[in-house]
C-alpha cells in the first residue's frame, strides 16, 4: 500500500493547473520545485484534507517531506527544491519503494524505543539489596 502522503503530493506536483506554485523541475525527473511559498501555503495547504497530510504551514510541509526522505536545496528567493530517487514523474510504481524504505525506518525506530524501554525498566527494578548482599 502506497503512503497517502506521498500520493496527496504527488497530485499536486503533476497538477498542471498548480505549475505557477507547484511542478515538477525540467532539470531531473527526481525533482520538484515550490516556486511560490506564499501560494504554496496560502492555496494548497490551508485545505483542510490537504493539510492533513501534507502539513498545515510550511515548517511542517518541510518537516514531513524531510521525515518521507526528500531532501531539500535552496533555489533562489521565495523558492525551494525538493529532492526524492524514488519520487519520480510519470513513475507512480516507484512509490512502493519509497512506502518500503519508510516502514523500515519506522520499525527500527520502534524497536529502538522497545530497547530504551526494556533498559529503562530493567534499571528500575533494581534495588540496593540485590547490588550490595
Amino acid at each position: 500500500m502506497i503512503s497517502s502522503f506521498y500520493i496527496q503530493l504527488y497530485k499536486i506536483v503533476d497538477d498542471r493547473s498548480s505549475d505557477p506554485i507547484i511542478s515538477w523541475s525540467k532539470s531531473s525527473p527526481n525533482i520538484f520545485v515550490v516556486w511560490d511559498l506564499k501560494k504554496l501555503r496560502r492555496d494548497i495547504l490551508t485545505k483542510s484534507s490537504v493539510g492533513v497530510l501534507l502539513g498545515r504551514n510550511l515548517t511542517e510541509f518541510i518537516a514531513k517531506l524531510r521525515s518521507h526522505g526528500f531532501r531539500s536545496v535552496l533555489k533562489g528567493f521565495g523558492e525551494l527544491e525538493f529532492e526524492h530517487d524514488d519520487f519520480t514523474r510519470g513513475l507512480v510504481t516507484k512509490k512502493t519503494k519509497m512506502v518500503k524504505a519508510l516502514s523500515e525506518r519506522f520499525d527500527a525506530q520502534i524497536k529502538a524505543i522497545k530497547c530504551r524501554f526494556k533498559a529503562k525498566k530493567a534499571s528500575s527494578s533494581l534495588k540496593v539489596e540485590h547490588l550490595f548482599p
